[in-house]
């Protein structure tokens, strides 16, 4: 991975150049931000610097031995770790034991979540598992840096959410974090970094990760107008992961507007007919399809119950969008709001864990009926 592959943040870029140039390499970094920006292709990009045998001041050269094998993820002295699952009967399960199957993921797409990896498991992850670091990854991390550097001046050490370490792994990672050996730099990419241990946060550098701003949505995907860069940006909160599903897909995504409007107007109506048409179609498209348009729904709650407040310069809504929620607002407030957006999160959680999308999204909307019918406690002035 390139710097230059990767569109904004050009700050951290100098400052991660910088430190190399000026041999000032920390050895336990921390690249922190919020989910599907660039901090995972930031650290691939540092790592790659950090190893190329013909590195200019700007970038890696992208052709030399070294770079070669960084573009494929598959350095000798690369080490990847990542939350894994027990499945496939394995018992004690590390990286090693899914390292391709990750290799591939992050290749295709650099801007993954945690549920994009739990997705490849598929039916193989039939209970829930939400993805760990167990004490077994530690272990191996200590084996491994046990033994001298395979080739390169600088071996890696990359945690991928180092949050989903439990508090056995972390104190086992204390010693190696304060004092690795020579020639071994570790690198934590975190989506909630106060998760981390106090002790563990001491130990790292800490660099923060700016979300991708909407100059660079234009700019990375071809095509992309300002106004659907402000409308992507809006449903994905800057999430590049999502937004490239999004624009990747050919499979005709929902009018996530139109089908969030329809909905919220047949469970007013309480017309459970309807209900029941709507929840076939939705229930036959894709998971991916059903979490974004969650994710929606729970965008456009979030929009209501500011309105409601009277903060109306706060919103992130398009035209067609402020001109629904103007007149649906009243029906989303302190009495209701939160139970919503709650029922919404726990639909995208069953979801991941494989629920039953037409046995779910039924019973959300006889839940959206309720709700919606609740009445409202205290007049808000505007």
């Amino acid at each position: 991975m390139l710097f230059k592959d990767i569109t904004g943040n050009e700050l951290v870029k100098k400052q991660l150049i910088d430190a190399v140039a000026n041999n000032r390499i920390s050895h336990a970094q921390l690249f922190s931000g919020k989910s599907g920006n660039a901090k995972l292709a930031l650290a691939f990009a540092y790592a790659q610097y950090l190893n190329c045998e013909n590195k200019s001041e700007t970038d890696s050269c992208n052709s030399c031995s070294s770079c070669l094998k960084y573009k494929n993820l598959s350095h000798p002295d690369l080490h990847l770790i990542f939350p894994v699952l027990k499945v496939n009967g394995i018992k004690n399960p590390t990286s090693d034991s899914f390292v391709n199957q990750w290799r591939e993921l992050v290749l295709e797409n650099k801007f993954i979540d945690i549920n994009d990896w739990i997705d490849t498991f598929g039916i193989e992850n039939k209970t829930g598992q939400q993805g760990s670091i167990y004490i077994d990854e530690a272990t191996s991390i200590q084996r491994k840096l046990s033994l001298k550097n395979y080739e390169a001046e600088y071996r890696v050490v990359l945690i991928w959410l180092p949050e989903k370490m439990n508090l056995t792994v972390s104190n086992k990672l204390l010693k190696l974090l304060e004092e690795p050996p020579k020639g071994t730099v570790f690198v934590l990419v975190s989506e909630d970094a106060n998760s981390l241990l106090p002790t563990i946060i001491s130990r790292l550098q800490t660099l923060n990760v700016s979300d991708f701003t909407i100059e660079d949505v234009v700019d990375y995907f071809d095509g992309v107008t300002l106004e659907k860069a402000k409308q992507l940006k809006n449903i994905t909160d800057s999430d590049f992961g999502k937004m490239k599903k999004i624009l990747d897909d050919t499979e005709g995504l929902l009018d996530l507007f139109d089908e969030f409007s329809s909905w919220m107007r047949l469970a007013y109506r309480m017309d459970v007919s309807a209900l029941s048409k709507w929840v076939d179609k939705i229930a036959s498209m894709g998971r991916k399809h059903q979490k974004l348009f969650l994710s929606y729904a729970i965008k456009m709650i979030r929009e209501c119950l500011i309105l409601n407040f009277g903060s109306s310069n706060l919103l992130k809504t398009n035209e067609k969008e402020y001109a629904f929620i103007s007149k649906f607002s009243p029906f989303i407030h302190e009495g209701n709001g939160v139970n919503i957006i709650e029922e919404l999160e726990k639909s995208i959680k069953a979801i991941n864990r494989n629920a039953n999308a037409k046995i779910l999204f039924f019973e959300l909307s006889l839940q959206m009926v309720k709700f919606l019918k609740v009445k409202r406690k205290f007049a808000v002035t505007k």
